[in-house]
């Protein structure tokens, strides 16, 4: 399923581990610079020696790097740094649909409000999510940067607890999915975005926000981004106004044995 606009685990946080540390201060690292695309990263046994690890521990950390498309390895070279902005892309696994997710670039978040959440079963449910599950919830409008911070949507984005130290990382770069963030940041990788499109009924106060008649037609997407072990790490609530979203599915015949 694809949305496109006219003109989104398991209970417990995610402990870090120290191979993951690793990962994430290398991502860094390769984000600001200080291993530049083209160069080759210090040898096994220099990462090992710089960060206090053993190499089994740098041998994973730099699987998490190689499989987000940050570095390649190759054999009598070495490690090389592939891309400061590995981009990602996501298919349907059992390959009978596609489940496409394309946000717009021009659409950038306007956040309004943080405060930590404990999902009870209303919120649960809404959001098809594990009860008693701690976040960090942000909520904003969505605006169109090309059409001066014109309001499109409004959505609130969930991280899990164990991601609170990413709150300043989404306010200073309002045009990076915080998905993108999640993967940069921490090493994360997400494998799999569920997308879940209801319809409903714009309030008085969003109708206001968004220039739109009270009880008008909308669009509710709720997404789950999920990693390589299925849990939920970022789950966004939006709504738009019904003209400016469209849903679209693309389904593919399965083959006949």
């Amino acid at each position: 399923m694809a949305a496109t606009t006219k003109d989104s685990r398991a209970d417990s946080p995610v402990a870090p581990t120290r191979y993951a540390e690793l990962a994430s201060t290398l991502v860094r690292e390769i984000v600001e610079g200080r291993h530049v695309v083209g160069s080759l990263l210090p040898t096994e046994l220099e990462l090992a020696g710089q960060h206090g690890v053993s190499r089994h521990t740098v041998r994973a950390s730099l699987r998490v790097l190689q499989d987000l498309g940050y570095i390649s390895r190759k054999k009598a070279v070495g490690t090389i740094v592939d891309s400061a902005n590995p981009s990602a892309a996501y298919t349907q696994t059992l390959g009978t649909a596609e489940d496409l997710v394309r946000v717009a670039a021009t659409e950038v978040r306007a956040i309004e409000d943080v405060r930590n959440v404990t999902l009870d079963r209303a919120m649960a449910r809404r959001l098809e999510a594990p009860v008693g599950g701690a976040w960090v919830l942000l909520s904003g409008l969505r605006v169109d940067a090309r059409n001066g911070s014109t309001p499109v949507a409004r959505a609130d984005i969930y991280i899990d607890a164990s991601l609170a130290g990413l709150v300043e990382a989404i306010r200073r770069y309002p045009h990076v999915m915080v998905s993108a963030l999640i993967e940069r940041e921490r090493a994360i990788a997400i494998t799999e975005i569920r997308q879940i499109v209801t319809a409903t009924l714009i309030d008085a106060t969003l109708a206001e926000q968004l220039g739109v008649e009270t009880g008008s037609a909308g669009l509710r997407l709720i997404r789950h981004y999920k990693d390589a072990l299925g849990r939920i790490m970022e789950m966004t609530d939006t709504v738009y106004p019904a003209d400016r979203v469209s849903v679209a599915f693309q389904l593919r015949r399965s083959k006949v044995h």
